[in-house]
């Protein structure tokens, strides 16, 4: 049986988040934990930039000019090239019909704003394992947390 690799620590984070403050903050999270980061400042840059470079996960603010985050994440799903690129919600929208909204469209993760950074980081950690696993053994995998 061939191994897979469940942690690729130097994996590629999108940022799609347009308040630049919060995006160089996560980013430099990101980047302390051994990711290397991407940003991106609305919607569509966004999406241009996850289509482009084929990141090996996306943070994403719902929030967002030009394309909200639910529309950005939908459109990411629909696309053959980044279907299988795990998208965490990162916003400070709590409410249900949010969240919801953005399991519906095709995210993995929904974190909401003020958090920490060990949360993210090990949010990230379990979208790609998660996706490392769905890639090798099938879709229908059930999601590592239980």
């Amino acid at each position: 049986m061939e191994n897979i690799t469940l942690d690729k620590k130097s994996a590629t984070v999108l940022v799609i988040e347009d308040d630049r403050d919060m995006n160089d903050m996560v980013s430099l999270i990101l980047r302390d934990a051994g990711y290397e980061p991407l940003s991106a400042f609305d919607g569509e840059e966004g999406l241009e930039i996850a289509g482009r470079d084929n990141p090996d996960a996306i943070i994403l603010d719902l929030m967002l000019p030009k394309m909200n985050g639910i529309e950005v994440c939908r459109k990411l799903m629909e696309n053959e090239s980044t279907r299988s690129i795990p998208v965490i919600a990162l916003t400070a929208k709590n409410e249900l019909t949010s969240k919801l909204s953005m399991f519906v469209a095709g995210a993995k993760r929904y974190i909401t704003k003020p958090f920490e950074q060990s949360h993210l980081i090990n949010e990230i950690k379990r979208a790609l394992k998660q996706r490392d696993i769905s890639a090798h053994f099938g879709e229908n995998y059930p999601d590592p947390r239980g």
